[in-house]
């Protein structure tokens, strides 16, 4: 029986027009499908609102820099702050090519939002990649008072494997003992398994993530991995407990959505507040397209309000 074609939310067919067309064409190189990536990212660009300012700066880390882009919307409040990380499927995305989710995230929030350019696979290992981002959380952390941010309002948030980078990171500020850890996480339609053959990837109705580019970025995943094991997929780590609260955006025909749902159930059993949100008609990264899809930033406004308790607290955003 051949399945209904999928039902896409409005505007989501302008984002599948621009999306194929910043890709590099087929049989292109690594570098090139990167360039191509960034040199694509204006198409999915809105201007930005009144008073936000984009930043770029680097962590200093031993052997490295890790680039960053700060996302300001203004001084003359101690405002809370986002430590984004951006998807790409390990080896390709960059704080270039998923900047509107990032300025969406600020201009939504109010929040500071810093967004990590960690070391991308294959060229480097997991390891490497999950050590940039809980090093960026530790700088934002400890340079709150510069950016003019509450350290102990910063929230973790990422998108695709982003999501794994930022709950990971939140389980590592967990684990080890930080005296500040992330008040929420906002983890939209993560990669939470990372286990080749789940059933699941052969029910979603993507158009652009197959159950084969699943397995692909499964696959460079498990192939990069270090002799010791550096922290597990979330859905393998048996404690859950004491993470921050959280809200999965998922898609309707993303098929990483069961696992999302998966990971939300196993984090209330371990008494953390979870709550999911399903986006009809969307597909997987759906919150690059909220210039061309008012569905799209319709759910971006929506996760701001639900995780804004966190954030503001006491409710002293500017109101100018």
């Amino acid at each position: 029986m051949t399945e209904a074609p999928v039902s896409l939310a409005e505007g989501m067919e302008a984002y599948l027009k621009a999306f194929r067309a910043a890709q590099s064409p087929a049989g292109g190189t690594l570098a090139g499908g990167r360039l191509a990536s960034d040199l694509g990212a204006d198409a999915f660009a809105r201007p930005p609102a009144a008073g936000l300012r984009r930043h770029v700066s680097f962590i200093v880390a031993p052997g490295r820099e890790i680039a960053v882009t700060i996302l300001h919307p203004g001084r003359g409040v101690e405002r809370p702050g986002i430590c984004y990380f951006h998807g790409g499927g390990f080896a390709f995305g960059s704080v270039e090519s998923f900047d509107v989710v990032a300025q969406g995230l600020a201009e939504e929030t109010g929040a500071v939002v810093v967004g990590v350019q960690y070391r991308r696979l294959p060229e480097n290992s997991y390891r490497a990649a999950q050590e940039d981002c809980f090093a960026a959380f530790q700088w934002f952390v400890a340079q709150a008072g510069l950016l003019g941010v509450d350290a102990g309002r910063i929230a973790v948030a990422g998108d695709s494997v982003g999501a794994l980078f930022a709950t990971v990171t939140a389980m590592m500020a967990r684990d080890g003992g930080l005296p500040i850890r992330p008040v929420c996480q906002l983890l939209m339609y993560g990669a939470y398994a990372l286990t080749p053959g789940r059933p699941s990837y052969l029910r979603g109705r993507d158009p652009l993530l197959s159950a084969q580019r699943v397995e692909d970025f499964v696959r460079l995943y498990r192939s990069s991995q270090e002799v010791e094991p550096f922290h597990p997929p979330p859905l393998s780590v048996p404690d859950l407990g004491l993470l921050p609260p959280t809200l999965l955006i998922g898609a309707e025909y993303d098929p990483l959505r069961d696992e999302g749902d998966e990971y939300a159930d196993r984090l209330c059993m371990a008494g953390v507040a979870a709550e999911v949100l399903t986006a009809p008609g969307m597909i997987h990264g759906f919150l690059r397209a909220i210039a061309m899809s008012p569905a799209a930033a319709r759910v971006m406004k929506a996760a701001a309000q639900a995780i804004r308790p966190h954030l503001w607290p006491n409710d002293k955003e500017e109101t100018a």
